[in-house]
Formats: structure tokens, sequence, C-alpha cells
């Protein structure tokens, strides 16, 4: 099953994005705004966090796939609460029948906050744990499904690479003819605070590292799947599928994207130049090893707007804090309930859409006609959901908080609080409450909200109301 997909896949770029954390942009709005920039970009894969009781809608995924983006799901489970089996069953066959080929989960089994107390403390941990995947693992396989190896926390409190070594040798004795013929690995590719060539050249560049020492260079950086590989290679006798994540994060701290220090920034287009770069056509040293067939971006803008806004000050922070999106139940293969949220993904800050928008540039014109429509179509859609929403009366006003809270200037976060403090509307980010209201409040910025949701609002005959800055 591995081969045939790897064998299509390598043939393709190894660009891609971490989407949302949350479960509030699996709507069809949202994937109206990202899909066409995504697509210009030439994005193969698509990395989608999904709680263990929720799920992502089986049209989001088919448009994903239908378009030639992979998807890969993380679920997040829990290792010392893990899902009962036939209920895992249903869910990966669900995600399969989704066009899923690809589910990650069991994140982080190297860190405490992964695992029960008790359990951390058990001498056995790594016989647990890898018991645990490969039993899950299993299923996937049978249902067509190729499982990741969790991503582990580089160093972590359980030092990542003894914990890799002693599961590959479990792996190696008594899985190799069940779970290894079908796995594809994966690392955190994040800078973890260091130079984009710290630990370059694996082990063998630098035999003298040591576990959790300091000023060293090690594998804690962009090329930890150097080191990842070769411990593969030592324990298995051959060289393994790689799947990075966190791709240009700058620390698990700061966030993605980080400004300061400015060298961030700089790292993190020289990765999306080497992830563009021919392999066969470009220097080996400067090349992406052919089994590494994924670099996943971190991320869409909106967590690094989120992070930013957490460090500049406790007025943004708050506001945040004080709007909350909201979702609605559905039902979980098997009947229970899960958390499937609604609201648009609107964000046009950061750095990873100036790339994107770079990129479009000279096709806003050619892409018009096709996203009007696609607004027709989503406009259609949401029509018939809403005849049922509506028939029980229209919210009376709705103050549509924009997603880019980064691009907010001081005086708009004042105005916004101040006016949320005196009127009684409701306010959020979710576009179908907002198209359930009568009246519609926005920013007077035409830069804040993507012109298909104002056309969205035009069609459902909702009445726009626009707040601007007072002048002094």
């Amino acid at each position: 099953m591995q081969s045939n997909f790897i064998s299509t896949t390598t043939k393709l770029n190894r660009l891609g994005f971490h989407y949302y954390n949350d479960v509030d942009h699996f709507d069809e709005a949202s994937l109206d705004f990202w899909l066409p920039k995504l697509q210009a970009a030439g994005t193969r894969w698509i990395v989608l966090a999904i709680p263990e009781r929720a799920e992502i809608p089986e049209n989001f995924l088919l448009r994903l796939s239908g378009a030639g983006i992979e998807p890969i799901i993380d679920l997040q489970l829990s290792l010392s609460n893990p899902p009962d089996p036939e209920v895992f069953r249903q869910r990966t066959a669900y995600y399969r029948n989704a066009g899923v080929h690809l589910i990650h989960f069991f994140s982080q089994p190297n860190m405490k906050t992964s695992w029960s107390a008790a359990d951390w403390q058990k001498p056995d941990l790594i016989r647990i744990f890898t018991d645990t995947f490969c039993s899950l693992a299993e299923i996937c396989i049978s249902n067509g499904v190729i499982p990741i190896f969790p991503m582990l926390t580089p160093g972590g409190d359980y030092w990542d690479v003894a914990f890799l070594k002693q599961v590959l040798q479990i792996l190696n004795d008594e899985y190799a003819q069940t779970i290894l013929p079908n796995l594809i690995f994966s690392a955190n590719a994040g800078f973890q605070g260091h130079t984009l060539d710290w630990g370059k050249g694996g082990p063998q560049e630098n035999p003298n590292t040591t576990a959790y020492g300091k000023n060293q260079a090690d594998h804690r950086g962009f090329y930890i799947f150097e080191w990842y590989q070769a411990l593969i290679k030592e324990v298995l006798k051959k060289t393994y599928p790689l799947i990075l994540f966190q791709t240009g994060q700058w620390s698990a701290d700061t966030g993605a994207f980080d400004a300061a220090p400015k060298e961030s920034g700089q790292q993190f287009f020289k990765v999306l130049t080497m992830i563009q770069q021919n392999h066969q056509t470009s220097e080996p040293q400067d090349c992406i090893p052919p089994y590494v067939i994924a670099c996943n971006l971190y991320k869409l803008p909106t967590d690094y707007v989120m992070n930013r806004q957490e460090t500049k000050g406790s007025s943004k922070k708050s506001l945040i804090s004080k709007i909350k999106p909201q979702g609605s139940s559905a039902l979980l293969p098997g009947g229970k309930q899960a958390l499937v949220g609604k609201t648009v993904g609107t964000v046009a800050g950061g750095i990873l859409l100036q790339v994107l928008t770079t990129i479009l540039q000279f096709l806003f014109k050619e892409l018009q006609p096709y996203l009007n429509e696609m607004i027709g179509n989503t406009f259609g859609t949401l029509k018939s959901w809403l005849g049922i929403l509506l028939s029980g009366g229209r919210i009376s006003d709705y103050f549509l908080v924009p997603d880019v809270v980064d691009l907010l200037s001081d005086d708009q976060q004042q105005m916004i609080k101040r006016y949320l403090k005196v009127s009684n509307c409701k306010a959020g980010r979710n576009l179908n409450e907002a198209l359930a209201s009568k009246n519609v409040i926005l920013i007077n910025d035409k830069t804040l909200y993507p012109q298909n949701i104002i056309n969205l609002l035009h069609q459902n005959e909702c009445n726009i109301r626009t707040l601007s800055v007072s002048k002094r």
C-alpha cells in the first residue's frame, strides 16, 4: 500500500501547510477563501488537526483532494485513554471514503503531558506506547489508510532520539511484516530557536553530540530529518519516507514566523526556496533529500496572529479572548456527538499570506470569474441551510469581527471594545450567524473582509452598517 502511494507523491512537490488548529474553519466559505490561494501556490499537502470528538466534513475533504491537495488528518487522541477500536475503525473508514490516505495520531508521545501521571512513571512506557500505536495502526492499514508515526518533540521530557530508537527496535523485532511496510515516519522540522544550518549533516558530521547538551549542534533544528533517517537506517537497515511537520516555526514558545529575531523570517524563506528546488537541477547540499515527501509549513496565519498579539499587550489579548466562535453539534461515526464549528477564515496578514498573494497577483483578473462562480455556488448551499435557521426568526444585530486581528490598528481595537461595551448586539467571527442576522455591523475598512463575504451578506439581504474610527 505504501509503495504505490509514495511512488506517485515523490513525482510532485513537497509544499504543504498546517491548517487552522481549531474546528471553526471546516466550512465552505473558509475553503472558498483559501483553496484558490493554495492551488495557485502549488500546494500538495495540508495538515488538518481535529479533536477526538469532532470530524471534518466529507465535502471539505473531497474538495481538497479533488484540487490535488492531499489531506493529512491529525487526530488528537489520548495515549492514556485511547479510543475504542471499533469507533476508531469507523472513524478511519469515514476518512478513507472521503479520499484521505494519511492519518497521524498520538502526537508528542515523549512528553509528560501526553500521558497520565501514573502511566508516565511506568518502566515499560516505550512498550506501552508501541503496542498501543500499532494496535490502531493495524486498523488504519486494514481500512486502506497509511498511519504516520507520531511526531516527537525534539529533545522532549523523554529524549526523542532515545525514544525513537527503542520503538524502532520493537517494530523491527515484532512488527516487521505488518506495520513497517505500511508506515511513514515524521519529524518536527521547526527551527527550535536555532540557525538554519544547526545540526546539518546529521550524526556523521556531529559525532560528539550528547543528550540535553548546551551550545552544541544536535538534531533540534530544521535538519532533524537527517538525524532521524540515520537512526532508522541503523536499526531497520533501510530508508523510510518522512513527513515534516511544523516546518519553519521558530520555536514552540513564539509561534510561527516570529518577527524577532530577524533571522526567523529569513530562514523561513530559505526553506521555502529549498522546498521548491528540483533535486536533479540543484546542488545536493542545498536540497531536501528525496525520502522527505512533504514539508508542511507552520502555518496559515491565524495562530501566528494570535500568538503575536499575546506578546504585544493585554488589551488586544483581552479582545481576542472576549470573542469566541461558537459551534454546532454533529454526529461521529457510531452516533457520538461531535463539535463542528462554522466560521469563515478571512485572514489576510502575515508572512505566509504575503507569499501566497505575491504568487497570485498576476492571476487576480483570470481568477475573478471563477471566484464569482464559487460565491454563487456557496450562496446556493447556504441559502437552503439558512431556510431552516431563518424559519425561527432572524437575529437582530450581529457584529462580524474580522479574523485578521493583527491588522487592526490600536484605534480600531479600542473602537470595537467601546462598541461591544455599549451595545446589546451579538458579536463573533461566525459567518453563518451573521447571515442569519437582519443587521450586520462591519469595520469600515475594506482590507479586513474578503469581497466574497460582502457579496454573501448582500445576497442574503443583510443590512450592512459600518463603524469608523472617529477623527479628533
